[in-house]
């Protein structure tokens, strides 16, 4: 990277260094938990277990340098195999169910199938929340090809989805270090990655989003890496997927958009002859880009419009009830989902208007409260960064407790995967996964911020990542949310790792 974008990238890399060392921190002394039986998601801080941090550390650096030394090459088909007789073993032995969201959408795919748009009406779920209808749109071939509520389909579809990510964030790996150990570590990692093991079963469009997602950054650091227009379209075109299923995405899109112009700038300062070409190309990218992101989803929306006899598909409860959703608290509950925006939408009788008013109301009510009591104002959000980034489960293992409520499965392994001996594994397994990986990423900063190595390529993932903790600060939060940019994090652990374990290269 030229020498000043790499002075001004650091206007994001030194924060998204001092928020994963916050994290890393927390993560040191601290564990987020989920009481079993809740009605709601409500993370609770408990104090870290050092025995069994110290025996999971000990394990994984045995795993990765036996990985390193003997097995390399082979770690990565390894791994693939044990991550899906894992999520095989869970599907089959759980029989897991759709609840709450993920159930109003089969009911909902199961409605459009027989020719029933009501849901799109004014107060059906689809009225609410239209950015579904990407979700809803797969369900109905699934639905068609293999029979309504079929969730052992839905299930198979998100273990090809975990392993896919797996392997394309092994060639991220690839691609950003060039190195076989790095690529190996990271192998080993993602066998600790038991969240996403354990949402396998779980009925819904998260795991199925972040594939096509990860995909595109994949193919954007190949083309920032070797300028192959074919990379460029496959980027595009994975984005468009990835937002057609969860419109959280469109962070990825920003990065992407930034790191093109930064990109075609770079030429313009380092390579006289070609700028022209690429200022012109990247900017044709980035259109195509915000097209592929945007657009699809709104050309299905009308086509379901249509089909309901609506003259335009519904616009959904507004953001600001979101960002206002985002900025209250209750027992447990730092700006998570507590049903302000849909609540709020219902006593309006669905006027957007009105809605929007109220929330802005609600909004400017809390920030004058922040004014008058800015320590509880830092405390707060402090409070919510670390209920979403500093839970080693991801809201998985309560997910999974809520689904089971609803399962005729007999198994003694699901079963104790609620409240159990394998309750405890799997969460004392992600405890130290995670605090693997914090350590890992915190050591890559450090040595990135040391030898001034950063790379165009390796800001596109960070950029993202850095960009999902400013926006998870100021709308609705979630850990389950957090999944996709810690899992971009493992690439970058991976290298920590591996720089702290190795040789004296000298």
């Amino acid at each position: 990277m030229n020498k000043h974008l790499r002075r001004l990238s650091m206007i994001f890399f030194i924060p998204f260094t001092l928020l994963n060392a916050v994290i890393l921190l927390s993560g040191t002394f601290t564990t987020v938990y989920y009481d079993v039986g809740q009605e709601a998601d409500l993370p609770r801080f408990g104090t870290q277990n050092y025995s069994e941090l110290l025996v999971g550390i000990l394990a994984f650096a045995l795993m990765a340098l036996l990985a390193v030394k003997i097995v390399k090459k082979r770690m990565l088909p390894l791994a693939l195999i044990l991550e899906a007789v894992v999520c095989l073993i869970i599907i089959f032995s759980s029989k897991a169910v759709a609840v709450t969201d993920g159930l109003m959408l089969d009911n909902v795919i199961n409605e459009f199938n027989a020719g029933d748009y009501h849901s799109l009406s004014k107060g059906g779920y689809m009225f609410i929340y239209p950015f579904q209808l990407g979700y809803v749109a797969i369900g109905q071939i699934i639905g068609n090809l293999f029979g309504p509520g079929n969730y052992t389909v839905f299930q198979l579809i998100n273990m090809i989805a975990i392993l896919f990510t797996v392997y394309l964030l092994h060639l991220i790996t690839r691609e950003l270090f060039e190195n076989d150990e790095v690529c190996a570590i990271f192998d080993v990692l993602s066998l600790f990655m038991f969240f996403f093991f354990t949402y396998v079963t779980f009925v819904y469009n998260d795991v199925w989003s972040v594939t096509p997602g990860v995909a595109a950054i994949y193919f954007e650091i190949r083309y920032l890496k070797g300028k192959a227009v074919k990379d460029e379209i496959l980027a595009a075109l994975f984005l468009g997927l990835g937002c057609f299923l969860k419109t959280n995405l469109y962070i990825a899109l920003i990065a992407m958009v930034i790191l093109l112009i930064v990109h075609f700038v770079q030429e313009i300062l380092d390579n006289e002859e070609q700028k022209k070409r690429t200022v012109f190309f990247n900017l044709v990218f980035c259109i195509i880009l915000c097209i592929m992101a945007i657009y699809p989803l709104k050309l299905l929306g009308n086509v379901y419009a249509a089909k309901a006899d609506l003259e335009a598909y519904p616009e959904g409860v507004p953001s600001s009830t979101y960002f206002a959703m985002a900025m209250q608290e209750g027992e447990g509950e730092w700006g998570w989902y507590n049903g302000f925006n849909r609540n709020t939408y219902d006593e309006c009788d669905y006027d957007r208007e009105l809605t929007d008013e109220k929330a802005k109301l609600a909004i400017a009510e809390r920030i004058a409260e922040f004014k008058e009591r800015p320590l509880h104002a830092a405390r707060f959000y402090a409070r919510k960064f670390l209920s979403q980034w500093a839970d080693p489960t991801f809201v998985s293992v309560r997910n999974f407790e809520l689904s089971m409520r609803h399962s005729d499965s007999t198994s003694s392994f699901a079963r104790s995967m609620v409240d159990g001996i394998w309750s405890k594994i799997f969460q004392g397994i992600m405890d130290v996964a995670h605090f693997i990986v914090y350590f890992g990423v915190v050591v890559y900063c450090i040595l990135t911020l040391k030898k001034k190595s950063f790379t165009l390529w390796q800001a596109l993932p960070i950029l993202f990542v850095f960009g999902g903790m400013i926006f998870h600060e100021i709308w609705e939060g979630s850990s389950r949310y957090i999944i996709r940019y810690y899992l971009m994090l493992l690439p970058f652990a991976a290298y920590g790792l591996f720089e702290i374990t190795k040789k004296s290269p000298k």
